[in-house]
């Protein structure tokens, strides 16, 4: 089969979505199929050619946060349109995939993936709410199929529109742990001295309240913020100001590979206090090292989590600093949950399970 991913940020670069078609594209590939990757050609270094057996074309659009990615999914369908012709088209997120019609028009299936409800998120205005409220509809009634990554949205799905939805939630590879080597050298971090949050540094993540609490304590374990976003210069400032020259807030920006590998391995614990997200791939990474993780209790937090983990009232800086203190004095509680965070997630959120889910679904589609 020929499938074809409409449209991301770039490769290898990004989020979520990013990492998620990067574990399944390139295991499809692997599977003796063609993936095509769409992506912004802005982001990073990315560029036309080949990525993990991928084939990664690059499109313009404009570089503001409103209307980057809808005018990019735009372009890139357009072009697969005229330029290539595809088993499968496979849209990423409510909003970007209102285009989703024009393949299906012209004979090709279509498959739409949710990645959150996208009006909810905290960086939209007004108009920006409004506006991915109405786009929403197209993405889920005109699809072949749709697909999301929680069960907490296949419900939304179903109550809001009476849409089935197949649930593929996102997943984990088996996690490479290693000892604070460069992060000692870099940061003066070593094993079980810091907390470590891990993802995009955009305002629905939480991680103003996080800074917050952790401002609170009377602690010398360090508090580690990994991650960067483009277009979020404001909310950056905010949090730097909020950490206020605090030598044991460490701010490392964007990591990846080996660096990122021994944050996971060596943390005390990890916390994700997000307001908004589909299913956490940092929060199921965390558990997969073996960390005891601490989540705000959004019903995705919480469905990741099971019952293997800690929680907090969502926005709530007091009760965060609360269960911030009691890990922190109490570490057998963060000890109790480790190994059964790790069995948990590496038996039920595997990427080579998820690529089998996906190249099923798109034979039964085709066929």
């Amino acid at each position: 089969m020929k499938i074809a991913y409409i449209v991301l940020k770039g490769m290898p670069i990004g989020g979520g979505i990013e990492k998620y078609t990067e574990e399944i594209g390139s295991r499809l590939v692997e599977r003796g199929h063609e993936v095509l990757v769409y992506t912004m050609r802005h982001y990073g270094d990315t560029k036309d050619g080949y990525y993990r057996g991928m084939k990664i074309i690059t499109v313009p659009t404009v570089k503001t946060k409103s209307l980057e990615k809808i005018i990019a999914s735009f372009l890139a369908t357009l072009k697969h349109l005229f330029t290539e012709k595809a088993d499968i088209v496979h849209f990423h997120a409510f909003g970007p995939a209102m285009f989703c019609f024009l393949p299906r028009i012209l004979g090709t299936k279509v498959v739409v993936q949710g990645h959150g409800i996208e009006w909810q998120r905290s960086r939209w205005g007004l108009g920006g709410k409004l506006f991915l409220k109405f786009t929403e509809i197209p993405c889920v009634r005109l699809p072949h199929v749709v697909t999301v990554v929680s069960r907490t949205q296949q419900k939304y799905l179903k109550q809001r529109y009476g849409r089935e939805s197949v649930y593929i939630p996102t997943g984990v590879n088996p996690p490479k742990k290693e000892p604070p080597d460069m992060i000692k050298k870099k940061y003066g971090l070593e094993k079980g001295n810091y907390i470590l949050f891990a993802a995009r540094l955009v305002r629905e993540k939480g991680v103003h309240y996080l800074i917050k609490a952790y401002n609170k304590l009377n602690t010398t374990v360090k508090l580690v913020i990994a991650g960067d976003a483009l277009h979020e210069e404001k909310y950056k400032q905010e949090l730097y100001r909020l950490a206020n020259g605090n030598k044991n807030i460490i701010f490392t920006g964007f990591v990846t590979g080996k660096l990122l590998h021994e944050l996971f391995s060596n943390c005390y614990f990890f916390v994700l206090p997000s307001e908004l997200e589909g299913l956490p791939t940092a929060l199921l990474e965390a558990m997969s090292y073996g960390n005891c993780c601490l989540a705000s209790d959004i019903p995705e937090n919480l469905e990741a989590l099971d019952e293997y983990g800690y929680s907090f009232k969502n926005k709530n800086v007091d009760d965060l600093y609360e269960k911030l203190n009691f890990l922190l004095q109490n570490k057998d509680a963060v000890e109790s949950v480790k190994q059964k965070a790790e069995e948990y997630v590496l038996k039920n959120y595997s990427w080579d399970k998820i690529a089998e889910d996906f190249e099923r679904l798109y034979h039964d589609l085709v066929n």
